[in-house]
C-alpha cells in the first residue's frame, strides 16, 4: 500500500500581519553521541497546571515527545543546601500521569535563586560562577529523584532560551545573554554546563542532557536591518568553553507568523528564508556552527508552531485552518531534515498567539485534528527521501511495511499536476477525509494524502 501527501489548490484569504571583535579559532575533535531514533517525531508541549486536562489529547494523538516547562531550582532550593521538594508536588502529579499515558516528557529546569543570581533580581539570569557547584548538585538529586518510577524522567533541559538577553524578573525564557560579549554569554553558559553534566550522568548514566532551546532570532551571516545578531553567536561560545562534550541534544525555537500571502509562512521567513525556512534554515545554521568546531549532535525543534500576531481577532476566520496546513509541513520537513523531533507549542490551549492544537475549553482545533491523522497514518513508518523540493514544490516519501506515503504541496498560489499510479487507492485532506482517486491530481497549497496499494 502506497500513501501520497499531495496539496490541492484554492486557500483562503488571510489577514496580514507582521513577522516578527576578532574571534579565536579552536579546533576540537569530532564528538559523535549515539543517539537512537525516538519511535516518533510527533511532540508538543503541556504547560504546567493543565496536563490533566491535555494528557488525554496527547495520547490520542499517539504523541511521543512532550516538553514540560518546567522545574524551577529557586523554588527548591531557596536557602543554600535545603532541599524543599513538596514545592514540587504538583509538578510530581504531572510528571506521574504523563508517564502513566506513555509519555516522554522532556522536563526544562531554570529558574536562579537569589542567593545564585550573578544578575540581581534576575530569576532568568545567569548563575554565578561560585554556585555553579551547588547548581550541579542540585542536579544531582533531581535526576536522581525523578529518574525512576513513578517519574522516569530522563530528557533534562538545561534553562530555556538562555541566549535571550539578560533581564531581570521571571519570564518563561532564559536570560543569559550578553550583549558586550562577543559571543553573548555562550562561554560562560557552556563553563556551567561542563560542571554540571557529570553531576546528571553520575546521577543517571542514561539520562539525556538537552541544551536549552535556543531563541536563535537570525542569521548572522545575513543580519537584517539594524540587527547585528549577535546572539546567534551564543552556540560558538558554548562550543569555545569546551562544553561540547557537555550536552546530548541540541534544541532550537522556531516560529513563523500567519500572513495573507500565497506563500509557505516557514519558507518565506524574511529572517531564514535564504537558508530554507526558519525550521530548516535554523538547523543548517547550528549544523554550520558545529562542523566548524568538529562536534556531531542530534537536533530536535523543540518549541514552534504558526502563529497568529497578538492573537489579532481576523486570526478566528481562516487561520486555524492554515495552522493544519502548517503543521503537516512542519513535521514533514522535520522528519526528512532529520532532526529527532518537533515540539508544537502548546497541546493545551488556546495558547501564545493563538498557537494551542486545543482551545480555551480544551478541545481540538483544527490543527490537532491534522496532527492526530498525520500522526496515526505514519506511525512506525521510516522516510524513504525527497520527491521534489523545488522552491515552488515539494514532496517526500515515506514507508510502512508494504505501505508507502508520499507528501506533497506547493508553497505558493501556484498549481501543478501530478500523474498517481494506477494502483492508487484513496485521496485524503489534511484531516483524513478521504475521496476516490483519478490517473492525476492537481497538487496546490493545500497538503493532501494519496494512498496506494500493491
Amino acid at each position: 500500500m502506497i500513501i501520497i501527501l499531495l496539496a490541492t489548490a484554492t486557500p483562503a484569504r488571510m489577514q496580514s500581519f507582521p513577522s516578527t571583535g576578532s574571534a579565536t579559532t579552536i579546533h576540537l575533535p569530532l564528538i559523535m553521541h549515539r543517539w537512537p531514533p525516538p519511535p516518533s517525531i510527533f511532540g508538543a508541549e503541556i504547560n504546567p497546571g493543565r496536563v490533566s486536562n491535555s494528557v488525554g489529547w496527547a495520547r490520542e494523538a499517539q504523541l511521543y515527545w512532550i516538553r514540560y516547562n518546567g522545574i524551577l531550582w529557586s523554588e527548591v532550593e531557596p536557602t543554600p543546601g535545603e532541599y524543599r521538594w513538596s514545592g514540587l508536588a504538583s509538578v510530581e502529579s504531572e510528571l506521574r500521569a504523563l508517564h502513566a499515558q506513555g509519555l516522554t516528557p522532556m522536563v526544562v529546569v531554570r529558574g536562579t535563586p537569589g542567593w545564585a543570581q550573578q544578575l540581581p533580581q534576575s530569576l532568568c539570569g545567569p548563575i554565578r560562577a561560585d554556585a555553579w557547584d551547588d547548581f550541579a548538585r542540585f542536579m544531582y538529586a533531581l535526576v536522581a529523584r525523578y529518574s525512576g518510577p513513578p517519574y522516569n524522567v530522563t530528557r533534562w533541559e538545561i534553562w530555556n532560551e538562555p541566549d535571550a538577553p539578560a533581564g531581570q524578573g521571571d519570564p518563561p525564557y532564559g536570560c543569559w545573554g550578553d550583549p558586550h560579549d562577543a559571543y553573548y554569554g555562550g562561554r560562560t553558559f557552556g563553563a556551567m554546563l561542563r560542571q554540571v553534566y557529570p553531576a546528571i550522568k553520575s546521577a543517571n548514566p542514561t539520562a539525556q542532557v538537552v541544551l536549552g532551546g535556543l531563541l536563535l532570532d537570525c542569521d548572522p551571516q545575513r543580519p537584517p536591518p539594524g540587527n547585528d545578531c549577535r546572539s546567534a553567536h551564543f552556540l560558538e561560545g558554548v562550543l569555545l568553553s569546551g562544553a561540547g562534550q557537555s550536552f546530548d541534544l541540541l534544541a532550537f525555537h522556531g516560529y513563523p507568523f500567519w500572513d495573507d500571502q500565497y506563500r509557505d509562512w516557514d519558507r518565506y521567513h524574511r529572517a531564514w528564508h535564504h537558508r530554507g525556512g526558519v525550521v530548516l534554515g535554523k538547523a543548517d545554521f547550528l549544523r554550520s556552527v558545529l562542523q566548524r568546531y568538529g562536534v556531531s549532535k542530534p537536533m530536535i525543534m523543540n518549541e514552534g508552531g504558526l502563529l497568529c500576531w497578538n492573537a489579532h481577532p481576523a486570526c478566528q476566520a481562516t487561520f486555524y485552518d492554515a495552522q493544519a496546513n502548517y503543521l503537516v509541513r512542519l513535521y514533514t520537513r522535520t522528519w526528512a531534515g532529520e532532526l529527532v523531533g518537533a515540539i508544537w507549542y502548546t497541546l493545551d490551549g488556546p495558547g501564545w498567539n493563538l498557537s494551542g492544537l486545543l482551545d480555551a475549553n480544551q478541545q481540538p482545533k483544527p490543527a490537532y485534528q491534522a496532527l492526530q491523522f498525520m500522526a496515526g497514518l505514519l506511525q512506525d513508518s521510516e522516510y524513504v527521501g525527497a520527491l521534489e523540493t523545488s522552491p515552488s514544490v515539494e514532496g517526500y516519501q515515506f514507508r510502512r511495511g508494504t505501505s508507502t506515503y508520499w507528501i506533497y504541496w506547493t508553497n505558493d498560489n501556484s498549481t501543478v499536476t501530478r500523474s498517481l499510479p494506477p494502483n492508487a487507492r484513496a485521496v485524503y485532506n489534511k484531516f483524513g477525509r478521504a475521496s476516490a482517486p483519478g490517473s492525476s491530481i492537481t497538487v496546490g497549497f493545500e497538503p493532501v494524502f494519496i494512498e496506494i496499494g500493491p
